[in-house]
Protein backbone atom coordinates (compact mmCIF):
# COMPACT_ATOMS: atom_id res chain seq x y z
CA UNK A 1 0.00 0.00 0.00
CA UNK A 2 1.25 3.45 -0.87
CA UNK A 3 1.65 5.48 2.29
CA UNK A 4 1.21 9.18 1.66
CA UNK A 5 1.72 11.38 4.67
CA UNK A 6 -0.37 14.43 3.93
CA UNK A 7 1.03 17.51 5.62
CA UNK A 8 3.17 15.36 7.91
CA UNK A 9 0.19 13.82 9.68
CA UNK A 10 1.44 10.25 9.24
CA UNK A 11 -2.19 9.25 8.64
CA UNK A 12 -3.29 7.02 5.74
CA UNK A 13 -5.83 8.16 3.14
CA UNK A 14 -8.80 6.32 4.61
CA UNK A 15 -8.08 7.80 8.02
CA UNK A 16 -7.51 11.24 6.50
CA UNK A 17 -10.97 11.21 5.00
CA UNK A 18 -12.37 10.93 8.49
CA UNK A 19 -10.63 14.20 9.34
CA UNK A 20 -12.76 16.08 6.80
CA UNK A 21 -15.76 17.95 8.07
CA UNK A 22 -18.61 15.49 7.58
CA UNK A 23 -21.20 17.83 9.05
CA UNK A 24 -21.56 19.70 5.76
CA UNK A 25 -25.25 20.34 5.41
CA UNK A 26 -26.68 21.29 2.08
CA UNK A 27 -29.19 24.10 1.98
CA UNK A 28 -32.40 23.43 0.08
CA UNK A 29 -31.22 25.41 -2.94
CA UNK A 30 -27.73 23.85 -2.95
CA UNK A 31 -27.07 20.79 -5.10
CA UNK A 32 -24.74 18.03 -3.98
CA UNK A 33 -23.65 14.49 -4.60
CA UNK A 34 -21.92 11.63 -2.82
CA UNK A 35 -18.26 11.01 -3.62
CA UNK A 36 -17.84 7.28 -4.37
CA UNK A 37 -14.39 7.22 -2.72
CA UNK A 38 -15.04 8.87 0.65
CA UNK A 39 -18.81 8.18 0.63
CA UNK A 40 -19.55 11.74 1.82
CA UNK A 41 -22.37 13.99 0.59
CA UNK A 42 -20.74 17.22 -0.54
CA UNK A 43 -21.85 20.36 -2.38
CA UNK A 44 -21.27 20.29 -6.15
CA UNK A 45 -18.51 22.88 -5.90
CA UNK A 46 -16.41 20.23 -4.07
CA UNK A 47 -16.30 18.29 -7.37
CA UNK A 48 -13.96 19.76 -10.01
CA UNK A 49 -15.01 20.19 -13.62
CA UNK A 50 -13.78 17.49 -15.98
CA UNK A 51 -10.68 18.85 -17.77
CA UNK A 52 -11.74 22.43 -17.13
CA UNK A 53 -14.76 22.04 -19.41
CA UNK A 54 -17.92 23.10 -17.66
CA UNK A 55 -19.89 20.24 -19.18
CA UNK A 56 -19.87 17.79 -16.29
CA UNK A 57 -18.13 17.37 -12.95
CA UNK A 58 -15.70 14.64 -12.00
CA UNK A 59 -17.03 11.62 -10.16
CA UNK A 60 -14.70 12.02 -7.15
CA UNK A 61 -14.52 15.04 -4.88
CA UNK A 62 -11.49 17.34 -5.11
CA UNK A 63 -9.85 15.93 -1.95
CA UNK A 64 -10.12 12.32 -3.16
CA UNK A 65 -9.05 13.26 -6.70
CA UNK A 66 -5.96 15.04 -5.35
CA UNK A 67 -5.09 12.01 -3.25
CA UNK A 68 -5.52 9.61 -6.19
CA UNK A 69 -3.23 11.81 -8.31
CA UNK A 70 -0.56 11.63 -5.60
CA UNK A 71 -0.84 7.84 -5.46
CA UNK A 72 -0.53 7.59 -9.27
CA UNK A 73 2.50 9.89 -9.31
CA UNK A 74 4.25 7.87 -6.59
CA UNK A 75 3.58 4.62 -8.47
CA UNK A 76 4.74 6.13 -11.80
CA UNK A 77 7.98 7.30 -10.18
CA UNK A 78 8.53 3.95 -8.49
CA UNK A 79 7.76 1.68 -11.45
CA UNK A 80 8.70 3.83 -14.45
CA UNK A 81 7.13 3.51 -17.86
CA UNK A 82 6.95 0.22 -19.80
CA UNK A 83 9.60 -0.55 -22.45
CA UNK A 84 9.16 0.57 -26.08
CA UNK A 85 8.18 -2.93 -27.25
CA UNK A 86 5.51 -3.33 -24.53
CA UNK A 87 2.06 -4.71 -25.32
CA UNK A 88 -1.11 -4.50 -23.25
CA UNK A 89 -1.43 -7.74 -21.25
CA UNK A 90 -5.19 -7.84 -21.91
CA UNK A 91 -5.73 -6.87 -25.58
CA UNK A 92 -2.09 -7.34 -26.71
CA UNK A 93 -2.20 -3.89 -28.34
CA UNK A 94 1.09 -2.06 -28.95
CA UNK A 95 2.05 1.56 -29.49
CA UNK A 96 1.84 0.93 -33.24
CA UNK A 97 -1.81 -0.13 -33.27
CA UNK A 98 -3.28 1.56 -30.18
CA UNK A 99 -3.21 5.20 -31.22
CA UNK A 100 -4.19 7.83 -28.68
CA UNK A 101 -7.15 6.02 -27.12
CA UNK A 102 -6.58 7.90 -23.86
CA UNK A 103 -7.06 11.28 -25.50
CA UNK A 104 -4.85 13.81 -27.26
CA UNK A 105 -2.70 14.63 -24.22
CA UNK A 106 -2.53 11.11 -22.77
CA UNK A 107 0.34 8.74 -23.34
CA UNK A 108 -0.17 5.27 -24.70
CA UNK A 109 -0.30 3.53 -21.33
CA UNK A 110 -2.49 3.87 -18.26
CA UNK A 111 -1.12 3.01 -14.84
CA UNK A 112 -3.28 0.26 -13.37
CA UNK A 113 -3.45 -0.18 -9.62
CA UNK A 114 -5.78 -1.65 -7.04
CA UNK A 115 -7.86 1.17 -5.57
CA UNK A 116 -8.26 -0.68 -2.27
CA UNK A 117 -4.66 -1.70 -1.55
CA UNK A 118 -3.03 0.93 -3.81
CA UNK A 119 -0.75 -1.82 -5.18
CA UNK A 120 0.67 -1.34 -8.68
CA UNK A 121 -0.66 -4.00 -11.06
CA UNK A 122 0.97 -2.93 -14.30
CA UNK A 123 0.46 -0.89 -17.43
CA UNK A 124 -2.61 -1.28 -19.63
CA UNK A 125 -3.84 0.46 -22.74
CA UNK A 126 -6.39 3.14 -21.89
CA UNK A 127 -9.33 1.17 -23.31
CA UNK A 128 -8.57 -1.95 -21.25
CA UNK A 129 -7.99 0.18 -18.14
CA UNK A 130 -11.38 1.86 -18.64
CA UNK A 131 -13.03 -1.51 -19.22
CA UNK A 132 -11.73 -2.83 -15.89
CA UNK A 133 -12.93 0.39 -14.25
CA UNK A 134 -16.38 -0.02 -15.78
CA UNK A 135 -16.47 -3.52 -14.31
CA UNK A 136 -15.36 -2.01 -10.98
CA UNK A 137 -12.38 -4.41 -10.90
CA UNK A 138 -14.90 -7.04 -9.76
CA UNK A 139 -14.00 -10.58 -10.82
CA UNK A 140 -17.58 -11.82 -10.41
CA UNK A 141 -18.86 -9.14 -12.81
CA UNK A 142 -16.09 -10.05 -15.28
CA UNK A 143 -17.01 -13.74 -15.01
CA UNK A 144 -20.65 -12.87 -15.75
CA UNK A 145 -19.49 -10.81 -18.76
CA UNK A 146 -17.52 -13.81 -20.05
CA UNK A 147 -20.52 -16.07 -19.51
CA UNK A 148 -22.71 -13.59 -21.40
CA UNK A 149 -20.25 -13.31 -24.31
CA UNK A 150 -19.88 -17.08 -24.60
CA UNK A 151 -23.62 -17.68 -24.44
CA UNK A 152 -23.32 -19.42 -21.10
CA UNK A 153 -20.63 -21.77 -22.38
CA UNK A 154 -17.11 -21.28 -21.08
CA UNK A 155 -14.90 -21.67 -24.12
CA UNK A 156 -11.53 -23.36 -23.75
CA UNK A 157 -10.02 -20.86 -26.18
CA UNK A 158 -10.84 -17.84 -24.00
Amino acid sequence: MVNINMEGTGVKHTEQLEMFDTSVLLSEEQEGKVCPKCKKLKPLEFFPWKSGQKIFRRENCRACENYLNKVRNILRNKHGMPPDNYSCPICKGTVINLGKAGGQNAGFWALDHCHKSEEFRGWLCHLCNRALGCFKDDIKILERAIEYLTGGKQSETH
